[in-house]
């Protein structure tokens, strides 16, 4: 049995697309555990910032500590699994530099700005992460920023007691149901 060339080309293509979309549904999978995780421990931090007021410092630090490092391990472990050659470290460099630059801020403007301002700055810098990310990934990091900014933004004009559950809501929430939204979609592929 002989093939002619173009039913090769098309054999060729269809393997192709399947390779992309496996590759595509697994990176899915991985990114939602983050997003999942990142959304539990968010939660996590504004219910123990609530309950102890004083330690928020602490407790916020201990918080991103703990995502950064399981954050850390994760992708380590995906990157293990992945030829050298398909290896990209632009978009980590990206976030982490973009992280860096709202904690330096934070830090230096944490004394100084009023405090609703702060609870907006961070998870609305956060969701331009997403937004940022999604130039590589696809539109739906895009959209997922750009809802998290409209409902941060919407929370900002809070009062004060309101203001903070409205952030913890908002923040995991979107983390949670983008992470939910990813780990269907890739496993639907």
């Amino acid at each position: 049995m002989t093939i002619d060339p173009s039913e090769a080309a098309t054999s060729l293509q269809d393997i192709a697309a399947v390779e992309r979309r496996t590759r595509e549904a697994v990176f899915y999978a991985g990114s939602s555990v983050i997003f999942i995780m990142w959304g539990a421990l968010v939660a996590c931090g504004y219910g123990l910032a609530e309950l102890y007021p004083r330690s928020a410092r602490i407790t916020w630090l201990a918080v991103v500590a703990a995502g950064c490092a399981a954050t850390a391990v994760t992708i380590a472990l995906r990157m293990r699994a992945r030829d050298r050659e398909t290896r990209d470290w632009r978009l980590i460099w990206a976030l982490l530099a973009l992280a860096i630059y709202g904690a330096a801020w934070s830090y230096l403007l944490g004394p100084v700005v009023p405090r609703p301002m702060m609870y907006a700055f961070q998870p609305s810098l956060f969701m331009l992460g997403m937004i940022l990310a999604g130039l590589w990934l696809g539109r739906f990091f895009i959209v997922l920023g750009v809802a998290g900014i409209a409902l941060t933004l919407v929370g900002y004009f809070q009062p004060e007691p309101w203001l903070r559950l409205w952030m913890a809501a908002v923040q995991s929430g979107t983390l949670v149901i983008g992470g939910g939204w990813l780990y269907r979609h890739g496993v639907a592929r």
